[in-house]
């Protein structure tokens, strides 16, 4: 009888020990080693990495969205692998390969919807968030016969999705308040639009045009007054707007930094005029004598804490 006694103490005690330890969700994050394709788990407040996760494909082009308890991670793979991450057991939930070419992804405001985004096919689709059951996609056909690249998703309130067309030269916005039967409407942007963001409120909408000089704005509050062009003349013709993800409205004005050495220009969010710019030494965004990249910082865009996106060089 003692026996079994100390044989089931010995069993609770050993499986205590290989139990995750406990943690706050808040302060995670994620690593991306684009070369190796897995991540790596971070806690921010102790400043160094828990765990590592592979088995994640290709992460060349990887972005990542969180659930709204911070738990999970969506890590979207450049060869159209979403991938659902535990942080807490430091494990992949459930992965579905959903395209042959994708771009990223985000998730809406409840929480409960993933949309990717492709290039290949072109289009958009949204999953489960719980299972990546594939609910219903949305291809980006702006012309009979012809589907276009999809760049810069954005979720907006009441489960709606906006997004740039690269090739059509539009910007769409879905709505998906019935998962399984979006519906979309669809607005002129420009040549090439090649990213995008919501301002914080919300309620803009702006593309960056890869094409032409400027950024097509959309009131997503009124969007039957359709687009508009701002910062028509930015660049002059020679610099070409980066992305623009993470790159929001801070003390009154919205921030784009340029892919050469060049203006860090900030632009008032309720006007939408540069405002100002100044010389940089390097790029912000990369350093152009750098052959290849080893791993992204990725950390929640204004969320509770945010944490510096690096890279780092070979």
């Amino acid at each position: 009888m003692m026996r079994k006694l100390f044989s089931l103490l010995a069993i609770v005690v050993l499986a205590g020990c290989a139990a995750p330890p406990l943690r706050g969700t808040g302060d995670l994050g994620l690593v991306i080693e684009r070369a190796s394709g897995q991540v790596s788990l971070v806690d921010t407040s102790q400043g160094k990495p828990y765990a590592t996760v592979g088995g994640l494909g290709d992460l060349s082009h990887a972005s990542v969205v969180y659930s709204r308890d911070g738990r999970y991670a969506y890590v979207f793979g450049r060869d159209g692998g979403l991938s659902k991450v535990d942080l807490l057991e430091a494990r992949i939930v459930k992965r579905v390969l959903q395209s042959g070419n994708a771009i990223g992804g985000s998730i809406s405001q409840d929480g409960r919807i993933v949309v990717a985004q492709n290039y290949k096919p072109g289009g958009i689709k949204a999953f489960d968030a719980e299972t990546l059951e594939l609910l219903s996609e949305v291809p980006a056909e702006y012309a009979p016969g012809s589907f276009s690249k999809v760049v810069g998703l954005a979720d907006l309130s009441g489960n709606r999705f906006a997004y740039a067309l690269f090739d059509g030269g539009e910007i769409w916005v879905s709505d998906f308040s019935d998962p399984r039967h979006p519906t979309t409407q669809r607005y002129p942007a420009g040549r090439q639009p090649y990213d995008g963001l919501v301002t914080p409120d919300g309620r803009h909408y702006l593309a960056g045009l890869f094409g032409e000089d400027g950024v097509a704005l959309l009131d997503t509050w009124t969007p039957e007054k359709g687009t508009r062009r701002i910062l028509n003349n930015y660049g002059r013709g020679e610099e070409k707007l980066p992305s623009s993800r993470c790159r929001t409205c801070a003390a009154g004005q919205w921030r784009r930094e340029m892919p050469t050495c060049r203006p860090l220009v900030g632009t008032k969010c309720s006007s939408f005029r540069a405002a100002t710019g100044r010389k940089l030494a390097a790029s912000p965004s990369r350093d152009n004598r750098c052959s290849s990249w080893r791993a992204l910082m990725v950390g929640r865009c204004g969320s509770i804490s945010p944490f510096l996106t690096t890279v780092g060089c070979r």
